[in-house]
């Protein structure tokens, strides 16, 4: 059966998203291998939609490659709903593989919001600086872990488990209601999106500068 291709992208998306809010959901329920396998989920999951949809998964992602012109409007529109729709059928797929209900979560007492805040904007900073220098050095077979073991290692020491992506904040709003505190979140990730476009675009201008002078 033919499917349009932004439509086949965006299930992909929504597919690929799901299955790792699925992860980071369930695996809650067992702290001592969490991190590992929200890492080793999103890992497979961009290998598997990588050459579907590019395997953005994060709406962040998808914002940075459309400002860089690497996908257009229609696309952008199309990837944003599905990451946010897989985000919401992940959180009802990992509360009924845990068997568990949804039900609102409080921060751990003595979460420093500044802390969380700056934690955000590095894991999301990094997160897409390693997707676009992987990808203009023509070594994107290499993103999927490289992304994995970014988020591994960022998960381990920031406040929020480095979520550095908009869609999994949304399936926690979901969950715990639209707070100030998640909304900042949501804010700090766009920032490091915003951050990694700027450092992308100086770093691309010295390469393009050092070529015409050889």
């Amino acid at each position: 059966m033919k499917v349009n291709k932004v439509l086949r992208s965006g299930i992909a998306e929504a597919m690929g998203v799901m299955i790792f809010v699925t992860a980071i959901v369930a695996a809650s329920f067992n702290p001592t291998f969490h991190n590992l396998a929200l890492a080793g989920t999103l890992t497979v999951m961009i290998l598997i939609t990588a050459s579907v949809s590019g395997g953005h998964l994060n709406p962040a992602v998808s914002l940075f490659f459309f400002a860089r012109k690497a996908i257009n409007l229609k696309t952008l529109a199309v990837y944003l709903v599905a990451q946010l729709l897989g985000a919401f059928l992940g959180l009802n797929l990992g509360y009924a593989l845990s068997g568990s209900t949804i039900t609102a979560a409080s921060s751990p007492a003595g979460v420093s919001q500044s802390g969380a805040i700056i934690g955000e904007i590095l894991a999301t900073t990094v997160l897409i600086i390693i997707i676009s220098r992987l990808a203009s050095t023509k070594r994107e077979a290499i993103i999927p872990f490289a992304v994995g073991i970014w988020v591994l290692a960022a998960s381990t020491y920031t406040l929020t488990g480095a979520q550095a992506n908009p869609a999994v904040t949304f399936a926690l709003m979901l969950r715990d209601g639209f707070t100030q505190d998640l909304l900042t979140i949501v804010l700090a990730e766009f920032a490091g999106a915003l951050l990694a476009l700027i450092y992308v675009v100086v770093l691309d201008g010295g390469i393009k500068k050092t070529k015409k002078k050889k």
